[in-house]
C-alpha cells in the first residue's frame, strides 16, 4: 500500500486516463478548466463543488476551516498553494480516480474498490476533509502490524545523507538504530482523521511472528461499541496473527489517539493521531486554520527494544530511561556527533501564515515518566479544548502535557515572519537524561533554516503562565491546574453522589510472586539495588483474567476481587486479583484518587476508559500522603470541591503526595478499564476495572466474536 508518486496517477504507463489527463502536466493543473474535475458526469462532486474555480480552490486548500474563516485574497490561496501543492496532487488524484472508475456521487458500493483507489493514487484518505452536517462516512483503514527497525535498508544512506531519511517506509527517528513495531511502517502510525458520526473501520492485521496485540481507541467512549474498546482479557481476546475488524462510530469529538493496549506495545511504536472534528465547531470563530499537519504526536523514545529494557528493569539492576523525545516520529539526538558537531536529523515543521491564527492539536502519547513541558518562541497560545472538550479560552506561556492527555492550542501568527523554536523538555525520568526536543514553527516568507536560538534543556517553565504544572494543585496567577480551567459546556454537579471510592496509587515494597520468587530471593533478602518495587492500586496488584467478561459474560470470573472487599486474595505481603468497581447504570461516581507518593517521587496520569469525568479537586499535600490521611481531610469538610462547569477529561494527572477528586455520571454499560497510563505500572498491575450496569444493558456480543480462555481438562 505504499505506492510513490511515481506510481500515481501521473505515471505515463500507470494512469486511469492517457498522458494529456495526468496529474503532471502542467496543462492539468488545479486552474486549468479543460481538465477541472468540475463536470458532473465525471465526478462524484456536484458541480458547485467543482476545483475549477477560485473559490472551490479556497475551498479545497483550507480544508479544515468553515467559509467565513477563509484566507480571502487570491494572493494567499497561492501562498498556500506553495506550501501544500503535494497535499493537493494527491486529493486531485483520488478524485480523478474517483471519477474515471465512475463513481459520480456518494461513496463507493465496495470496500474493496475503495482500498484500490487510495493504492493506485496514494491519495489523502477520503475521510480527511470538511464536515458537513448530514455527511456521514464509512472511513476504511489497514493497518499491518509487524516488527521492524529503524534505519532499515529503507533508509539506504540515512542519517550520513539526510535527504535519504525522508524516503518511503524509512523510520528514522533520532538516528539510532533499535528494533520497534510499526503499523504500515510508519512511526507513528497512520493518522485517523474524520468527522464526527463516521464510521471508523479498521482491518487489523497482525503480521507478527509470535505475539498478540490489540487496538485501544482513547477518547472514544465507545457507546454501543464496548466490545471495540481494545482492552485484552476485558473487551475481547487478544488478535492471534490473523485479521480482526475494529468497527464503531466516531461519537466524541476532538483530539484523541489510538495505540496498542497489549503489554509493551505503545511503547514499541504502536501508537498514532486519532481526531474527529465537529460540522459545528464551538470555538470555529477563535482561529483561522485547522490543518492535518498541525496534529503533532508527541512520544518519548529509549534507544533499545523496551522488551529488553523492561527484563532489565525487573530482574536486573538497570531501569528504562527516556534518551529522547520525537515529534510525529522525529527528533534530534543531541548526543549523536560527527565531525561537524550534532547530526543534523530532520526536524517537525510547522508552517503558519502571517496574521493568522491557527489551531495546534497536542497529543501526548508518551510511555515513560516524562511530563513535557511545552512553549513556543515569542509567543503565547490559547487553551480552547483539554482531551477533546472544549473550555472557556485560557492564555498560557507554557502547558505540562502528561501521557494520555491532549490539549489544543491556537498560536496567533503575530511575530516577524522568522523560525522560532517550539520546545519540548522533559520532567522527572527525562529530566534524568535531560531529553529535549524543537519543534520549527516556519512563518511563510522565512528562510528554510532553523532558528537561530539556541536549543538547550531548560527544566524550568518560561516566565509568565504555566498551566497544568508538575506536582502543583495550581490556584495562583502564574500556576494554572485542570481545577482552574472552566467548561464552555455549563454545569452544575450535585452535593453529593450515589457511590464515592477512595483509590490509591503507589509502588510498594512487596513480595511480587509474579515477577520474583520470594522463596527463593525475597524483597528484603536481596540489596537495595534489586529491590524493585511493585506498582498497585489500593496495595492491590491487577490479575488479568483468563476470559472477557464483557465478551465471555458466562465464563466463570474466579480471580474477581470487589472494592471494599474485607479479604482481598494475598500470599503475605503481596496481594493480587481483578480488581472491580461495581456501579449501576445511571449512578452518580466519585473517585478520589491518591498518589501516596511513599517511596518515590512519581506521578500518575489516570486513564479511565468508557467515560469522561470531571475534574473537581486537586492538591498537594505534602512529599507523602495516604488513603487514610485523605478520606480523614475529606471527612473534616477540608477538600472544598468546584462543582459548576468543573473541566470534563478522561486523563487526569494525580499531584505526587496529593489528590485528585474526578465526578461523572456511570452512563456507559460495560466493563470499563481504570489504570495509570505509564506502561510499566500499567502492566506491572497499576489497574483497576469499573463495571458498570448488568450484562443486558449491552448490546449483543457480535456474531462470530472471538473466544478464549483456559484449557485445564481433568486428567
Amino acid at each position: 500500500m505504499h505506492k510513490k508518486s511515481e506510481n500515481t496517477l501521473g505515471n505515463s504507463e500507470n494512469t486511469l486516463g492517457d498522458s494529456q489527463n495526468t496529474q503532471h502536466k502542467a496543462e492539468n493543473t488545479l486552474g486549468n478548466s479543460e481538465n477541472t474535475l468540475g463536470d458532473s458526469q465525471n465526478t462524484q462532486h456536484k458541480a458547485e463543488n467543482t476545483l475549477g474555480n477560485s473559490e472551490n480552490i479556497q475551498v479545497l486548500e483550507n480544508t479544515h476551516r468553515n467559509s467565513e474563516n477563509t484566507h480571502g485574497s487570491s494572493e494567499n490561496v497561492r501562498e498556500l498553494r506553495t506550501q501544500r501543492t503535494q497535499r493537493n496532487i494527491r486529493r486531485l488524484s483520488y478524485e480523478l480516480g474517483m471519477s474515471l472508475l465512475g463513481y459520480v456521487t456518494g461513496p463507493p458500493p465496495h470496500l474493496e474498490c475503495r482500498r484500490l483507489i487510495h493504492l493506485i493514487t496514494g491519495a489523502v484518505h477520503e475521510c480527511q476533509r470538511t464536515c458537513v452536517a448530514g455527511d456521514n462516512r464509512t472511513c476504511v483503514y489497514e493497518f499491518h502490524l509487524e516488527e521492524y527497525h529503524t534505519l532499515s535498508r529503507a533508509c539506504y544512506d540515512c542519517p550520513s545523507t539526510l535527504s535519504d531519511c525522508a524516503r518511503e517506509e524509512c523510520v528514522a527517528g533520532d538516528g539510532v538504530a533499535r528494533s520497534l513495531l510499526t503499523i504500515n511502517r510508519q512511526l507513528p502510525g497512520p493518522d485517523i482523521q474524520v468527522c464526527a458520526g463516521d464510521r471508523i473501520v479498521v482491518d487489523y492485521y497482525n503480521m507478527m511472528l509470535s505475539d498478540t496485540d490489540t487496538l485501544h481507541w482513547h477518547g472514544q467512549h465507545m457507546w454501543n461499541y464496548q466490545y471495540y474498546d481494545g482492552v485484552p482479557f476485558l473487551t475481547q481476546c487478544p488478535i492471534l496473527p490473523g485479521a480482526f475488524r475494529y468497527n464503531f462510530l466516531a461519537a466524541t469529538p476532538g483530539t484523541h489517539l489510538w495505540h496498542s493496549h497489549m503489554g509493551l506495545h505503545r511503547g514499541s511504536g504502536v501508537f498514532g493521531a486519532l481526531v474527529v472534528r465537529e460540522a459545528e465547531d464551538p470555538h470555529l470563530g477563535l482561529y483561522d486554520t485547522d490543518l492535518p499537519e498541525h496534529v503533532l504526536v508527541l512520544s518519548d523514545w529509549i534507544h533499545n527494544a523496551i522488551s529488553s529494557e523492561f527484563s532489565a528493569h525487573n530482574h536486573y539492576t538497570t531501569s528504562a530511561i527516556p534518551a529522547n523525545i520525537l515529534v510525529n516520529g522525529k527528533g534530534r539526538n543531541w548526543g549523536a556527533v560527527d565531525a561537524s558537531g550534532v547530526i543534523a536529523l530532520p526536524l517537525e515543521v510547522v508552517r503558519v501564515s502571517p496574521g493568522f491564527r491557527h489551531r495546534l492539536r497536542l497529543i501526548q502519547g508518551g510511555v515513560f515518566n516524562c511530563p513535557m513541558i511545552f512553549s513556543i518562541d515569542g509567543h503565547t497560545f490559547t487553551i480552547i479544548a483539554v482531551d477533546g472538550h472544549p473550555i472557556i479560552p485560557y492564555t498560557a506561556n507554557s502547558l505540562v502535557l502528561y501521557s494520555g492527555e491532549r490539549f489544543d492550542v491556537v498560536v496567533e501568527a503575530n511575530q516577524e515572519p522568522d523560525n522560532y523554536w517550539i520546545r519540548l523538555n522533559g520532567l522527572i525520568a527525562c529530566g534524568t537524561t535531560e531529553a529535549v526536543q524543537g519543534v520549527i514553527l516556519r512563518y511563510e516568507g522565512a528562510p528554510e533554516e532553523e532558528p537561530s536560538s539556541t536549543l538547550a534543556y531548560d527544566p524550568n517553565y518560561p516566565p509568565g503562565i504555566v498551566v497544568n504544572p508538575l506536582n502543583s494543585a495550581g490556584g495562583t496567577e502564574e500556576m494554572v491546574s485542570m481545577v482552574d480551567l472552566t467548561s464552555l459546556e455549563s454545569s452544575l454537579l450535585a452535593d453529593q453522589v450515589d457511590k464515592q471510592f477512595y483509590l490509591a496509587l503507589d509502588v510498594n515494597e512487596v513480595n511480587n510472586s509474579i515477577m520474583f520468587n520470594p522463596d527463593l530471593y525475597p524483597f528484603n533478602g536481596v540489596s537495595s539495588e534489586w529491590q524493585t518495587m511493585t506498582p498497585q492500586l489500593n496495595d492491590i496488584t491487577f490479575k488479568v483474567p483468563a476470559s472477557p467478561p464483557l465478551s465471555q459474560p458466562e465464563a466463570p470470573q474466579p480471580t474477581v476481587c470487589l472494592y471494599g472487599q474485607v479479604d482481598p486474595p494475598c500470599e503475605g505481603d503481596f496481594c493480587s486479583c481483578t480488581y472491580v468497581v461495581e456501579v449501576e447504570l445511571g449512578e452518580t461516581v466519585e473517585f478520589v484518587l491518591i498518589d501516596e507518593g511513599e517511596l518515590v517521587t512519581s506521578n500518575h496520569p489516570f486513564h479511565l476508559h468508557g467515560h469522561n469525568f470531571h475534574v473537581v479537586a486537586m492538591d498537594k499535600l505534602g512529599s507523602s500522603t495516604s488513603k487514610e490521611e485523605v478520606a480523614a481531610l475529606d471527612a473534616a469538610g477540608g477538600i472544598t470541591r468546584k462543582l459548576q462547569d468543573a473541566v470534563k477529561k478522561d486523563t487526569a494527572n494525580i499531584p505526587d503526595g496529593g489528590y485528585t477528586i474526578v465526578r461523572f455520571t456511570a452512563d456507559n454499560p460495560g466493563w470499563w478499564v481504570m489504570h495509570c497510563h505509564l506502561v510499566y505500572h500499567s502492566e506491572l498491575g497499576m489497574v483497576g476495572v469499573l463495571h458498570v450496569g448488568q450484562p443486558s444493558d449491552v448490546p449483543p456480543v457480535p456474531q462470530g466474536f472471538p473466544t478464549c480462555g483456559n484449557y485445564l481438562p481433568d486428567l
